[in-house]
């Protein structure tokens, strides 16, 4: 929410320091950097609601319970290993929920169970190089996606674990081990990230498949 006060200002032309206001060139200047002002304050509590960071509470409630304490209503869809060459970096367990009891899959989660340790750069840069292959993708759009990562991602060891969760309405929650949980309300960025490995592009054919149980 975005709360704007407005000033209402008085101007005669008797004060002296109310003439320069009320000169046309020096009015002009005057307006202009206040609606600047105006529309950084209102771009930053945008960009403000966008992210919630929850610092209070560790996704990782006790790491080894974090798919108990997440996924305890969800079903299992598939599951598989992500490779890179020969290198296992982690199992990866596609979710879903079905909170309305209407047989449709409400929420859509993805586990990660790390095999190695990864530096939260490598990841990043993964994940550039997966957004630069969305067709509708802009250099903003690039900029805030990274934004989102940058916060919502860490570096990961061998045994650590993290769920990501999509709601309905394109909410995307991150919960990682030993982290803060972040929540993300940008309904392209998240369908665009889940679809990372779910969608019919995606750069994991192979895996997709056992993720949608498909082979």
């Amino acid at each position: 929410m975005v709360t704007v006060t407005v000033i209402k200002m008085n101007f005669t032309h008797k004060s002296a320091e109310t003439e320069l206001l009320i000169n046309p060139t020096i009015n002009r200047t005057f307006l202009a950097a206040l609606c600047f002002v105006f529309m950084s304050l209102v771009i930053e509590q945008a960009n403000a609601d966008e992210v919630k960071v929850i610092s209070g509470e560790q996704s990782s409630i006790a790491q080894e319970n974090i798919t108990q304490a997440y996924l305890n209503d969800a079903s299992l869809v598939g599951r598989g290993v992500l490779k890179i060459y020969w290198a296992k970096v982690y199992t990866l367990s596609y979710y879903t929920i079905d909170e309305n009891g209407d047989g449709a899959p409400d929420v859509k989660a993805l586990h990660y169970e790390y095999l190695r340790h990864v530096p939260k750069d490598a990841t990043l840069d993964a994940s550039r190089e997966e957004f630069l292959r969305y067709p509708d993708i802009t250099d903003a759009k690039m900029d805030q996606w990274m934004a989102y990562l940058d916060q919502a991602l860490a570096d990961m060891n061998e045994g650590d674990e993290a769920i990501i969760m999509r709601q309905g309405d394109g909410t995307i929650t991150f919960h990682v081990s030993n982290y803060p949980k972040v929540v993300i309300k940008d309904a392209e960025f998240s369908a665009v990230f889940m679809n990372i490995w779910l969608g019919v592009d995606t750069t994991y054919p192979d895996l997709r498949k056992q993720l949608l149980a498909l082979m």
